[in-house]
C-alpha cells in the first residue's frame, strides 16, 4: 500500500456560525484590515461510495436503511456541501485522495477545489490515471513525486496551488506507487516548497495530505510555515470523544518547529462524515480562532434530487470496480466462530498478514524502511502474526471473490505494523487472552485472536489466579516448531489497531521499533489473487482443552484419525486433491509420514496438529476448537 501525504492551503469547516455571526460591515472592515474568515470543507477516503453504505463501508442492505444505518452517498454531500457554501462566503472544497478512479464527473459535480493523491489512486496502474487525471476540473497537488517518466501525468500535477483571491497557497507529496515512479521523503520536500510559497508572499499555507493522521502530526512538529493540514489515509475519525471510532480531537493542534499551531483534521471514511472547519486568520496571517467538527451524513439530511438521477446513470461503473474477481473460494470461510476459537477466515487473514510480512522489502512499496540502506533493506524475519478476532469483520462465501466482497471483511483501513516482542510479552498476551482479561491489571481483553505461525494450547475453565496457558510454540524458518523462550525477543506482525492498545490485548509499551507494511484490505486483495484459489482449513493452531469446550468433537476427530491411522497400510501414500498446501510441505514423505508423526504424537500424550481430507470418505478432519464465553 501507498501513503501519500499533500499539503494544501485550505481549511476545514463545521460550525457555519463561526465565520457569519458578525455583522456584514464588520465582515468588511475585517477583510480589508487583512482579517479573513474561511470555511473549509473536506472529505477524504471515501472510496469510490457513491451510494450510501452502511457501518462497514457496503452497500445498504434493506434492514440497514430500515435501522438509520445508510450513511454518506453524493447526493447527500451535495446537500451539505451547498449548504456549507451558501452560510460561508469564502470557503474551499479538498479531498485528502482515495476518492477512487472513476469519480471524475462526481468530484467536478460536487465542484472541489482541490485534491491529493490517495494509494488507491494506483490501483489500475498510471495509464488509467492519465485517462482520469484530465478529466478534472481542479488541480492535483503532489510536492514529493517524480513523474519525469510519465510525462503525460506529469503535466496534471503540480507540487503546490495558490488561491489568489484568498491569498493561500497548497503543496503535497506522496510516497511510492510504482517502480517508475520516484518518492521523496515528505518533510523535506513539504518544507522546501513551503518556503518557495513564502518567498513569494503567500502567508497562509495549508497541506493536503493521504499519509495517515500519526504521519500528519509528525509533518507538523517537524515542519514550520503550515497553518492546517487536511488528511486521509489512515481512516481516522476526529471529533466526539464518545464515537467508538474516536482517534483524537477536531482539529488536533501540533506545535511546528517555531512552536506555532498547525492544525490537523481528517474525516474517517467512505462519505460518513464531511469535515467543516471554520477558521479566522489575522492579518500575518496565523489562525487565531477555529471552530468545527465533522458532520455526520446520515439518514436526516436530504439527497440532492438531481444529483440523484444522474447517478443512477453512474453507478455501473462504480459495480464494475467493486465486483473485479480476486479469486475463488472453493468452500465458504466461516468467521461467525472467530470470537470463541480458531476459525477458517481468522487462518486465512493470520496467514496473509505472516506471508506480506515475509515479502522482501523490494517487493513491498509501502514499507517505510529506508530504501536507500541496503541493511536496513533486509527486513527482519517475521516469527508469527496474530489479529484481533474483531478486526475480521466477514467471512467469504464460496464461489468468486471480488473486491468488495474484501472490503466487508476489512473495512477500517487498518494497516499492518512488524515489531519486536519478547517471549515474556508474547506469553503474557496468551495468557490474558485464555483468561479474558489481565491477571494483575484486571484489565478486560475485548477479543480473541487469530495467529499464524504460532500454536498453542489452554484451558479457559481455570480460575483467573491459575496459568491457563498449557503450550505455546512458533514455527522457525526451518519449519521446526519450538516453545517459545521467555527471554528471546521475536518480530512479530499485528494491526496498528492492537498494537496502539486496541481491545486490551497487548498492554501498553513505549519505544518500540516499528516497520508498517501497508493496510490490511490491500494485502488481503494481493494475497487472494496471488493463490486465485483458496480453501478453508483448520490446523489446531488454536486449542482449548476445557471440558465441555468442543472436545467431545475432537474426540470424535481423534478415534476417526485412529481408524485411518490403522488401515495405514491400506491407504496411498499420495495426497488427497483437496489437501492444504502447508500440510504437503509439512510432511514431504506423504500420508505415511503425516500418519507416523500423528501416531508419535498420539503415544506422546498430544492432540494431532494437522488436518487432512480421508481419500477414503468426505469427512475432513478439523480442531472443531472451543467456545470462549467471554468473546460472545
Amino acid at each position: 500500500m501507498l501513503s501519500v501525504l499533500c499539503l494544501a492551503a485550505a481549511s476545514a469547516a463545521f460550525t457555519v456560525a463561526a465565520a457569519s455571526a458578525l455583522p456584514q460591515a464588520l465582515h468588511a472592515a475585517h477583510e480589508a484590515a487583512g482579517w479573513l474568515n474561511l470555511t473549509v470543507i473536506h472529505t477524504n477516503d471515501v472510496h469510490s461510495r457513491v451510494d450510501p453504505a452502511n457501518l462497514v463501508g457496503v452497500r445498504c442492505s434493506e434492514a440497514d436503511i430500515a435501522a438509520g444505518n445508510c450513511y454518506g452517498g453524493t447526493a447527500r454531500h451535495k446537500t451539505v456541501i451547498e449548504r456549507l457554501r451558501r452560510e460561508n462566503k469564502n470557503s474551499l472544497l479538498l479531498d485528502g485522495g482515495d476518492e477512487g478512479n472513476v469519480t471524475a464527473e462526481v468530484m467536478n459535480e460536487l465542484g472541489y477545489d482541490l485534491a491529493t493523491i490517495g494509494n488507491h489512486e494506483w490501483d489500475n496502474g498510471p495509464a488509467n490515471l492519465g485517462r482520469y487525471w484530465p478529466k478534472l476540473k481542479f488541480p492535483v497537488v503532489c510536492a514529493n513525486v517524480d513523474l519525469t517518466k510519465y510525462p503525460e501525468l506529469d503535466k496534471w500535477v503540480k507540487p503546490y496551488h495558490i488561491f489568489e483571491d484568498l491569498g493561500i497557497a497548497t503543496t503535497g507529496d506522496i510516497s511510492n506507487a510504482g517502480p517508475n515512479i520516484a518518492f521523496t521523503d515528505p518533510i523535506p520536500a513539504v518544507q522546501k516548497y513551503v518556503d518557495e510559497l513564502e518567498r513569494k508572499g503567500i502567508k497562509r499555507i495549508f497541506g493536503l495530505s493521504h499519509n495517515g493522521y500519526g504521519p500528519d502530526m509528525e509533518l507538523a512538529a517537524k515542519t514550520h510555515g503550515i497553518d492546517l493540514i487536511v488528511g486521509g489515509h489512515s481512516h481516522s475519525y476526529l471529533g466526539d470523544p464518545e464515537n467508538p471510532n474516536y482517534e483524537g480531537p477536531y482539529p488536533t493542534v501540533i506545535k511546528n518547529l517555531k512552536g506555532e499551531n498547525t492544525l490537523v483534521v481528517q474525516a474517517f471514511c467512505w462519505g460518513r462524515y464531511i469535515g467543516h472547519l471554520d477558521v479566522v486568520f489575522n492579518p500575518d496571517g496565523k489562525i487565531v480562532h477555529w471552530e468545527g467538527a465533522p458532520i455526520l451524513v446520515e439518514n436526516s439530511i436530504p439527497a440532492n434530487p438531481r444529483l440523484l438521477n444522474r447517478i443512477d446513470g453512474w453507478r455501473s461503473e462504480f459495480e464494475e470496480w467493486g465486483q473485479t474477481v480476486l479469486g475463488v473460494a472453493t468452500s465458504e470461510f466461516d468467521q461467525g466462530s472467530c470470537k470463541q476459537r480458531e476459525c477458517t477466515m481468522g487462518n486465512l487473514v493470520a496467514d496473509a498478514m505472516l506471508e506480506h510480512a515475509r515479502t522482501p522489502i523490494a517487493e513491498d512499496v509501502s514499507s517505510n524502511v529506508d530504501k536507500d540502506n541496503e541493511e536496513e533493506n533486509q527486513r527482519p524475519w517475521t516469527d508469527l502474526a496474530f489479529i484481533n478476532s474483531g478486526g475480521i469483520r466477514s467471512g467469504l462465501p464460496e464461489g468468486n471473490v471480488t473486491i468488495e466482497i474484501v472490503m466487508t471483511v476489512s473495512p477500517f483501513g487498518n494497516g499492518l505494523v512488524q515489531t519486536q516482542m519478547t517471549g515474556d510479552e508474547i506469553l503474557a498476551m496468551l495468557e490474558a487472552v485464555s483468561a479474558g482479561k489481565y491477571r494483575k491489571s484486571q484489565k478486560l481483553v475485548t477479543s480473541n485472536i487469530q495467529v499464524a505461525g504460532l500454536r498453542y494450547t489452554f484451558d479457559s475453565s481455570r480460575p483467573l489466579a491459575e496459568q491457563h496457558l498449557i503450550k505455546v510454540e512458533y514455527q522457525g524458518k526451518d519449519k521446526v516448531w519450538r516453545e517459545i523462550n521467555r527471554k528471546e525477543r521475536y518480530w512479530v506482525v499485528t494491526l496498528d489497531f492492537v498494537l496502539n492498545g486496541g481491545d486490551n490485548i497487548l498492554e501498553n509499551k513505549d519505544g518500540r521499533k516499528e516497520i508498517k507494511l501497508g493496510l490490511l484490505d490491500q494485502l488481503l486483495m494481493d494475497y487472494i489473487q496471488s493463490k486465485m484459489k483458496i480453501t478453508p482449513y483448520l490446523d489446531g493452531r488454536i486449542k482449548d482443552i476445557a471440558p465441555g469446550k468442543g472436545n467431545e468433537q475432537q474426540q470424535q476427530d481423534d478415534d476417526k484419525w485412529m481408524a485411518i491411522s490403522d488401515k495405514r497400510e491400506r491407504i496411498p501414500n499420495v495426497w488427497p486433491a483437496t489437501t492444504p498446501e502447508h500440510i504437503r510441505s509439512r510432511y514431504p514423505g506423504g500420508v505415511e509420514e503425516m500418519l507416523e508423526d500423528y501416531r508419535r504424537l498420539r503415544e506422546a500424550g498430544l492432540k494431532s496438529s494437522v488436518e487432512v481430507e480421508s481419500s477414503f470418505d468426505d469427512t475432513v478432519f478439523e480442531d472443531q476448537g472451543s467456545k470462549q464465553d467471554v468473546w460472545a
